[in-house]
């Protein structure tokens, strides 16, 4: 029934102010997708909502479905709320960015999927020292393959296998790569793409020069991300 609560984790993707005292959040879920609620009251001094629907935060929610698409905020709790890198504005606003980024790509039915991928994305931003480059590289990678854009990093865009000592240009309409000799990507840059495709930030940040590497790289994955979507 419509007036039974449903309870969920919840990530906040963006909330805009309505009325004197209420809010409209979009909410991230592990089990419902992403849906719209309306915090009645949140801005108000007092309110018991408010606390769990900051930014940057997992919290267990509970929520009543409504006639309309908008749905009834009944409770909140913080769970988890990241607040390690607030400081870095650098962080900060990428991390903004990304969640900015899903709320636009993804569709009411998001699944489970999206939310792991950015309660992932907030627990490498937490860490002092786990470099913006490599938390950005793995990102634009884990949003690709998870919309179904994967950059191919198996084989050349003309089916040939990658050799050491070459050189490759990225191939934006193809999500791939092109051998060039004059090309600025070197095998160790794909090398470095397979782990972000694969593997959590942690270990990507152990990397022997993946900081550096992960900047090479930025501003190709960043132009695709933008590209296909």
């Amino acid at each position: 029934m419509n007036n039974q609560p449903k309870h969920t984790k919840a990530i906040v993707l963006a909330r805009t102010n309505y009325g004197e005292s209420d809010r409209i959040v979009k909410l991230l879920t592990r089990d419902y997708g992403k849906i719209a609620v309306i915090a009645k009251g949140v801005r108000k001094e007092r309110s018991k909502l408010a606390g769990g629907i900051e930014l940057f935060s997992v919290s267990d929610i509970g929520f009543i479905l409504g006639k309309s698409d908008l749905a009834t905020l009944v409770s909140s709790r913080l769970v988890k709320h990241y607040d390690a890198f607030l400081n870095d504005l650098e962080k900060v606003n990428f991390g903004y960015a990304c969640l900015k980024s899903i709320n636009k790509i993804t569709a009411d039915a998001a699944d489970k999927h999206y939310f792991l991928l950015a309660e992932q994305l907030m627990q490498a931003l937490n860490q002092p020292e786990m470099p913006l480059s490599v938390i950005s590289a793995w990102w634009y990678l884990q949003i690709s393959q998870l919309t179904g854009h994967t950059i191919n990093t198996s084989s050349l865009v003309d089916g040939q296998g990658f050799k050491d000592g070459q050189a490759y240009i990225f191939d934006v309409d193809h999500g791939g790569f092109i051998l060039n000799e004059n090309g600025d990507i070197k095998p160790n840059h794909v090398k470095f793409l397979r782990l972000c495709q694969n593997q959590d930030p942690k270990l990507l940040a152990k990397v022997q020069g993946g900081e550096e590497l992960a900047e090479d790289l930025i501003s190709y994955l960043h132009g695709f991300v933008e590209y296909v979507h």
